[in-house]
């Protein structure tokens, strides 16, 4: 009748720092005149939802896509999701840029990318 729900696999610290966020080919990125970034990403839509907005006639089929403004710290990290960077170096380099404490970098990269990739517009590996 009910479905345990899977424990997600648990990694350390130092594995999260290590992995390399990887951007998402379907986002699309728009500089904005203040220096920012719009991201544009497709929404993930569940297949009882989809079947039930067409019925209804809320939907066409095409793909559905969201946005969101990054702010200048959310710029400044999505800027350096190249493929390449790990979470550990990029949360160094934020360090660096805006003079607060490696901990206080890693928590604040670390959340943000676990927030976009949430929103599937990155992936780790």
């Amino acid at each position: 009748m009910f479905r345990k729900k899977r424990p997600e696999p648990v990694i350390s610290r130092s594995e999260a720092l290590d992995m390399v966020p990887v951007r998402n080919d379907a986002v699309e990125e728009t500089p904005l005149d203040n220096g920012l970034v719009r991201l544009a990403y497709p929404l993930a839509i569940k297949p009882w939802f989809g079947r039930l907005a067409e019925k209804v006639g809320m939907w066409d089929k095409r793909p559905m896509t969201k946005q969101v403004e990054l702010d200048e710290m959310g710029t400044f990290v999505w800027t350096r999701i190249d493929g390449q960077r790990s979470v550990r170096r990029i949360a160094a380099e934020f360090t660096a840029a805006y003079g607060v404490q490696p901990r206080e970098a890693e928590l604040s990269v670390t959340t943000f990318i676990k927030n976009i990739g949430q929103r599937g517009i990155i992936g780790l590996r």
